[in-house]
C-alpha cells in the first residue's frame, strides 16, 4: 500500500512539474512573440505582461514545489545537523517535516478560500487589458496540497523507515 501510495505521489509531483514546464515554454514563446509583434509591426501583445506575470509564473513557482520536496531539493541549513547523533537527527527531521506538513496545510486551505472567493465575484486584474486572474488562484493550493502531502510522506517514511536519508541523490548517478 505504501508503494502505491509513494507512486501516486510521484505521479502527482512529476505531472505538476510538467504543467510548471509547459507553462515556462509558454510564457517564453509569448515573449518572444510579444517582441517579434512590437518590433516587426509596432503592435506589441495588448496584456502580455499581465497574463505572464498572473498565469505563467503562478504555473513556474508553485506547481514544481512537491517534486523539489519529493527530491529533497528544498533550501536546507545543517549547521547542527552533522554534529546530532543519529536518533536526534531522525526525531527533528520527522518534527521538521510535521511542521511543514502543518504549514502548507494552513496554507492550501486559506489560498482555496481566497480562490473560491475571487470566483465568486469573478475577479479581474485592470492594466493595458482586463485579465480574469481567479483562475490562477486556484494553482497556490494545488502546489501547496501537493507539497503538503510530499511532506507528509517524508514525515512517514522518517518515521519508520531506517533507510531514509532527507540528502538529495547524487545528480552524478542520473536519476530523476
Amino acid at each position: 500500500m505504501a508503494a502505491l501510495v509513494d507512486r501516486a505521489l510521484l505521479l502527482l509531483a512529476r505531472g505538476l512539474m510538467f504543467l510548471a514546464g509547459l507553462g515556462l515554454a509558454l510564457m517564453m514563446i509569448q515573449t518572444v512573440a510579444d517582441v517579434v509583434a512590437d518590433n516587426f509591426w509596432r503592435r506589441p501583445i495588448p496584456g502580455n505582461l499581465e497574463v505572464i506575470s498572473v498565469y505563467h509564473m503562478v504555473l513556474v513557482v508553485f506547481l514544481p514545489l512537491a517534486y523539489v520536496e519529493w527530491q529533497h531539493e528544498n533550501i536546507e541549513v545543517d549547521l547542527l545537523w552533522r554534529l546530532m547523533p543519529g536518533w536526534l537527527q531522525r526525531a527533528v527531521l520527522v518534527l521538521g517535516y510535521a511542521v511543514c506538513v502543518a504549514f502548507f496545510a494552513i496554507l492550501a486551505r486559506q489560498t482555496w478560500f481566497d480562490a473560491m472567493k475571487a470566483m465568486a465575484k469573478d475577479e479581474m486584474m485592470m492594466g493595458n487589458v482586463y485579465v480574469l486572474i481567479w483562475p490562477a488562484k486556484f494553482v497556490l493550493p494545488i502546489g501547496f496540497a501537493a507539497i503538503c502531502l510530499v511532506s507528509l510522506r517524508h514525515a512517514v517514511h522518517a518515521a519508520i523507515d531506517p533507510d531514509f536519508s532527507p540528502d538529495p541523490a547524487d545528480p552524478t548517478e542520473g536519476h530523476i
